[in-house]
């Protein structure tokens, strides 16, 4: 009997760890819907400066010893949230029709020679 409540609690405590966690976990719909143009321009670009920096903190994070842990325990999560974050501010851009923002990894086309 004790052995069934026990694997009963075991599976209800663990239960949570089973959900898909996916992007929508971290954005809420319409969060920007209320700033104009130049101001979802300015978070967007904000937001690709924060990317480029938890990238390069994950990169010299995963060099030391347990930087795996650090990065997943640290970095991981807020950079879904950044990435989520720009995922949405580009999709109210496009629903206003704002022009394109070329964000620091969305460099412009380079001349061929």
């Amino acid at each position: 009997m004790r052995f069934a409540i026990a694997a009963v609690g075991l599976a209800l405590l663990t239960g949570g760890c089973s959900i898909a966690l996916d992007d929508t976990i971290h954005e809420a719909p319409g969060k920007f819907d209320f700033l104009d143009c130049p101001s979802i321009a300015n978070r967007a670009k904000a937001a690709s400066a924060r990317e480029t920096q938890l990238t390069e903190l994950m990169g010299r994070a995963r060099d030391g010893a347990g930087g795996p842990v650090v990065n997943a325990l640290v970095y991981q999560d807020e950079l879904n949230t950044v990435r989520a974050e720009l995922q949405a501010l580009h999709k109210t851009a496009d629903d206003k029709r704002c022009a394109p923002v070329i964000t620091p990894e969305m460099h412009a086309l380079e001349p061929v020679h």
